[in-house]
């Protein structure tokens, strides 16, 4: 007891020295530090997340060292001791948030800030293959620039799957608009259906090289996963009259599709590519 009593009251010490080093080292906005509008974020009320977007867009680059540093971050094997007896005892009540909350939230102020979190995509990069985090990592990455575009393309072919599914869905932000479509026809391939169905998204949403775009979207409306399908209905759909050849294969799969919510897709797409076959074929 006496042993454990001294490694916590220890723990104590470090954590508040720790603490006061983050927060001399922390910026602020009218006397606010930058981690309360980064635990804003996600408060659950549309007006205070708004705010604190807001805040965080007037820091600009000069959150991006305090971001980095917790993107970087590590637990240390003394914290994690400190958490473990803090947790089991019952005399004082800690209040601990999460590494990985931190970093979701600096991986959200890093998307917010886009171009001007620039200098954090390579701690970012480090993160895109977390479970917890890849989603707003991948998120960050794209919302700051086409520069990232090596580091999405690889998350999309080597990532683990929500990693890659979030990238098939964020490459459509890249610019030129072209140069994500070979790299998103690949993914069409891949076993994991909420990748695929995000990378027929993202190549509808592009618009560039329809020849070859628009018969591998009519292919998709054939795939096994009804996500999938809908997907590349909706992404047919957003086409308009580019894919007229689509027509065919949407009137036979909205007679095939039993399920509501998906015929309504169907139907959605039909009238923007054409509304007289959209009528004439029962989609109604």
């Amino acid at each position: 007891m006496i042993r454990m009593a001294m490694i916590l009251f220890a723990a104590i010490i470090v954590s508040i020295l720790v603490a006061a080093l983050r927060s001399e080292n922390e910026p602020h906005l009218n006397g606010i530090p930058l981690s309360h509008y980064l635990d804003q974020q996600t408060y659950g009320e549309l007006r205070t997340e708004r705010e604190a977007r807001e805040a965080i867009r007037s820091f600009g680059t000069n959150a991006v060292p305090y971001l980095i540093r917790t993107l970087e971050a590590r637990e240390s094997k003394l914290k994690t001791t400190f958490r473990a007896l803090a947790q089991r005892q019952t005399i004082i009540r800690f209040h601990f948030t999460p590494l990985f909350a931190r970093q979701s939230q600096a991986a959200l102020a890093c998307a917010e800030l886009g171009p001007l979190a620039a200098a954090a995509s390579p701690s970012l990069a480090r993160l895109a293959n977390d479970p917890l985090l890849c989603r707003h990592v991948i998120t960050a990455l794209a919302m700051i620039g086409p520069e990232n575009f090596p580091m999405l393309t690889n998350a999309l072919l080597t990532g683990i799957p929500a990693a890659r599914a979030e990238a098939a869905g964020d490459l459509r932000y890249m610019i030129p608009r072209e140069h994500p479509v070979p790299v998103l026809l690949h993914a069409l391939k891949d076993p994991d259906a909420e990748v695929r169905s995000n990378a027929a998204g993202s190549l509808a949403f592009l618009r560039c090289q329809l020849d070859v775009v628009v018969p591998t979207l009519i292919n998709c409306l054939r795939d096994p996963d009804a996500a999938v399908r809908g997907s590349a209905a909706q992404g047919l759909g957003w086409l308009q009259q580019d894919a007229i050849p689509a027509l065919p294969t949407l009137l036979k799969l909205l007679h095939e599709t039993p399920d509501a919510a998906a015929k309504m897709k169907i139907i959605e797409a039909l009238h923007s590519i054409d509304p007289k076959v959209a009528k004439f074929g029962g989609a109604e």
